[in-house]
């Protein structure tokens, strides 16, 4: 009976002891970073994002993937609304936009990159980590990036700004305005790292403005004369007006008052004579009125068409030759002469 007492005894010390431990154990402290990761770095010194996971390592590899998309959706975010801003100018066309659709991946490069010692939370089993970047520390190893893109497209804007040829100067555009993205891609980058630094280079920001300004004053300098040598009901010559307007270009009706002649010549390369058999070349040359050859472009028919007479042979042909000058021209001006 003793030893059952005993017993019960022991049982009651050991559910006191455990409830007593319970009672006066002092909670777990957590690191200011846990409890508030603002507070510990600032966002005025610095960028940071906490992270979390079932392990330290999980816990900072979302506190990074955390940061690398803060970066990406602020970017493409950014640079979307900063290009399509600039590509709308009241004095061409308050309409005109140039760039309708922007979708721009950034590829996140950190600099400078440290992680707070992974902390565990016992109350949440769950571990947490804060990624971090100095925002100074960040700039000095960025601004040499942004530097060498500026340098190139600083040279390529400066060689646009010279060319007095109107037609030269819309294929300019088109590379310096793709210089002038990646060279925009950087600096919404480095607005990230240090709104301040990255301010300097506002000329920068404003040349790349101007430059859907410039595209639409030399295009619209660029008025075409078509001069053909040979036809068939007008199929050639409208098909290569179509294109030209199309594309933005003015198509004017006497040489006098163009700016550039389009040469088309048009080579049936006859064969036979009963029946006869073409296959219908074209040779586009547009010249300015110093005889400065701008552009040039030449199409030869899929298929030979067979006649008893040119005109019949033509009939069949021209009609698929127009659609070929149509489709591949109106490729090649979207390549070039477009922003």
């Amino acid at each position: 009976m003793r030893r059952v007492f005993t017993l019960k005894k022991t049982f009651l010390l050991i559910v006191l002891s455990v409830l007593s431990f319970g009672l006066y154990a002092k909670p777990q402290v957590l690191p200011d970073w846990v409890q508030n990761y603002r507070k510990v770095f600032p966002n005025s010194e610095y960028l940071a994002q906490k992270g979390s996971g079932d392990s330290a390592e999980k816990a900072k590899t979302d506190a990074t993937g955390a940061l690398s998309r803060y970066f990406q959706s602020n970017v493409n975010a950014n640079l979307s609304t900063t290009l399509s801003s600039v590509t709308t100018n009241d004095s061409i066309d308050e309409k005109t936009v140039v760039v309708d659709e922007v979708n721009v991946q950034s590829q996140v490069e950190f600099f400078g990159l440290e992680y707070t010692e992974p902390f565990y939370v016992k109350a949440e089993k769950k571990w947490y980590c804060v990624v971090y970047m100095n925002r100074e520390d960040a700039w000095q190893q960025y601004k040499p990036q942004i530097d060498i893109k500026k340098n190139s497209f600083s040279g390529l804007y400066k060689n646009l700004a010279k060319e007095t040829d109107y037609f030269t100067k819309l294929g300019m555009c088109k590379k310096v305005w793709a210089l002038g993205t990646e060279l925009l891609q950087k600096l919404e980058y480095g607005r990230i790292i240090n709104p301040s630094e990255e301010a300097q280079y506002q000329k920068e920001r404003d040349d790349i403005s101007n430059i859907p300004v410039i595209f639409e004053e030399a295009k619209q300098n660029c008025s075409i004369y078509i001069s053909i040598n040979s036809d068939y009901n007008r199929m050639i010559s409208t098909a290569v007006s179509t294109v030209l307007t199309d594309a933005g270009f003015t198509v004017a009706k006497t040489k006098a008052e163009a700016s550039y002649v389009a040469e088309v010549l048009v080579d049936n390369n006859e064969s036979g004579s009963d029946p006869i058999s073409i296959k219908p070349s074209v040779n586009i040359k547009i010249s300015s009125k110093k005889a400065k050859t701008v552009f040039s472009y030449e199409v030869t028919s899929d298929e030979k068409s067979i006649g008893y007479t040119i005109e019949s042979a033509q009939k069949k042909s021209y009609p698929k030759l127009t659609e070929q000058i149509k489709n591949s021209l109106n490729e090649k001006f979207s390549g070039s002469f477009s922003l």
